[in-house]
């Protein structure tokens, strides 16, 4: 029998221990970031251990009181659980209608294989056992106070969540948390602002290892999703609501050609669309910002961001006209997470953009 995790890895608030000092970790990536109504930023990703999965990942929360200039140590550090074979994964932020900061983060069983006489192994397990995913949240009320208190976390729904969730004109909220056992895409809808979640299917999958998607709601109501896919398709998936949610058309591959890898989809404050993701039909290389000034009819304007192989994993959010990028480069090998800030006009001029590191871990590579 089955059985989901039922109950939340520890939580460390402003850790000192060592162990997820900057300098030591041999992996880290897959960034997020969030900004609230007062403009600090908090960013987070997934680090420690030799590689992704691992027993010694786990998820972490920085925060930045000068917009990005500097910032702090782990205000947050959600470790796995070795005890009870727990794995802790993929951080996911987001500031709600209400200013609230989300945590969002996934826990998924695993199993110990033993190695030898003399007991069990760091490396000695194995992923993803019953291929439950599960989605878990914790929420700050005010993000912006000296001290941040969150709400106890809680197991939402089954569910794998890696970008931010869509709010509708309607006050529906949904979240694009995929299930991996499914054929279908899999999301959850909340109508209360997230106190309860309803579980949904839609379309069937167009053939994807990781169907990490996001969306918007376009002009006319409808909501226009879209999806990675497997690498031989070199193209991300879409799909359609007409209905808020409720039904979708089947899904497609789009215009927009995709190496496999998340990215971001969302509204920009001023209205207009914004795309963020490797411009590149096979490699993770060429991360580039897109901007459509007609709701999606087209996409005459981009800017790349940071051009090098191996960058991946972008997430964005908006403070005083601004917008705010983090992506990854080179997991085991540059271990960067970095910021680029910019501006709708320098999309539309194809103005050079340089990220800043956010971190950068100087460990020695493992044998």
């Amino acid at each position: 029998m089955k059985i989901p995790v039922t109950q939340a890895c520890k939580i460390l608030h402003r850790p000192t221990q060592s162990a997820y000092a900057e300098e030591i970790r041999q992996f880290q990536g897959c960034p997020t970031i969030a900004i609230t109504p007062h403009g600090r930023i908090f960013a987070g990703w997934y680090a420690g251990g030799t590689k992704e999965p691992h027993m010694e990942n786990y998820n972490l929360l920085i925060q930045s009181d000068d917009l990005g200039k500097t910032w702090s140590k782990p205000v947050l550090v959600i470790p796995s659980d070795k005890t009870r074979c727990v794995h802790s994964l993929d951080i996911q932020l987001w500031t709600d209608p209400l200013g609230r900061l989300w945590v969002f983060w996934v826990q998924e069983r695993t199993r110990q294989e033993k190695k030898n006489e003399t007991g069990y192994v760091v490396d000695g397990y194995a992923f993803g056992l019953d291929r439950i995913h599960g989605e878990w949240a914790m929420v700050c009320d005010n993000p912006d106070a000296e001290e941040l208190v969150f709400t106890q976390p809680r197991r939402l729904d089954d569910g794998f969540l890696r970008c931010k969730p869509l709010v509708l004109t309607s006050g529906r909220w949904i979240n694009f948390n995929y299930d991996q056992n499914c054929d279908q895409y899999g999301y959850s809808i909340s109508d209360d602002q997230g106190m309860t979640w309803q579980r949904r299917y839609g379309a069937k999958k167009v053939p994807t290892p990781f169907d990490e998607a996001m969306a918007v709601e376009l002009l006319d109501g409808s909501i226009h999703m879209m999806a990675r896919t497997s690498g031989e398709l070199h193209a991300l998936a879409e799909t359609w609501s007409h209905d808020g949610g409720e039904t979708w058309e089947e899904a497609r591959l789009s215009r927009f050609q995709d190496p496999s890898s998340r990215f971001y989809y969302g509204r920009t404050p001023s209205g207009n669309l914004l795309l963020i993701k490797n411009d590149h039909a096979s490699q993770r290389r060429n991360m580039t910002a897109f901007l459509s000034t007609d709701d999606g009819k087209t996409w005459p304007y981009h800017v790349v961001l940071d051009a090098r192989n191996g960058t991946s994993y972008p997430d964005a959010d908006f403070f005083g006209g601004k917008i705010y990028v983090v992506h990854d480069c080179g997991r085991t090998n540059e271990r960067e997470i970095l910021l680029s800030v910019f501006t709708e006009e320098d999309i539309i001029a194809g103005r050079k953009v340089t990220p800043t590191i956010i971190s950068k871990s100087n460990a020695p590579l493992p044998c």
